[in-house]
């Protein structure tokens, strides 16, 4: 079974409300850490099921970034979007600079 079938996704958009749910959300939560764009996308995870994909954009901050804000945003986004009759799992994908300092993991 393939399980990114572009004709399934089409029979679940992300709607305007979640979408700027998520957006809003992410923002609020993740500007200081450098996050300059988010992009969503439905799609199927590897059992079939449909989800959002969500792809975080930041930018190079010398400070480092929080993993615990990370992990926080996620578990507040899902409670968001569960809140408002939203079902389908965020999947976050984050993509930050080459360069980036993540604290905490200096000695990894």
């Amino acid at each position: 079974m393939t399980a990114f079938t572009y004709e399934r996704d089409l029979d679940h958009p992300v709607t305007a409300e979640v979408e700027q749910t998520i957006r809003s959300l992410l923002e609020a939560l993740l500007t200081n850490q450098g996050l300059e764009g988010v992009l969503v996308n439905p799609g199927l995870d590897h059992d079939g099921d449909p989800v959002l994909f969500v792809h975080l954009k930041f930018r190079l901050v010398e400070s480092g970034i929080n993993p615990r804000l990370l992990s926080d945003s996620a578990i507040s986004l899902r409670r968001a979007l569960w809140a408002m009759g939203e079902r389908r799992f965020p999947h976050l994908r984050y993509d930050f600079h080459d360069d980036q300092r993540i604290l905490g993991t200096e000695n990894w």
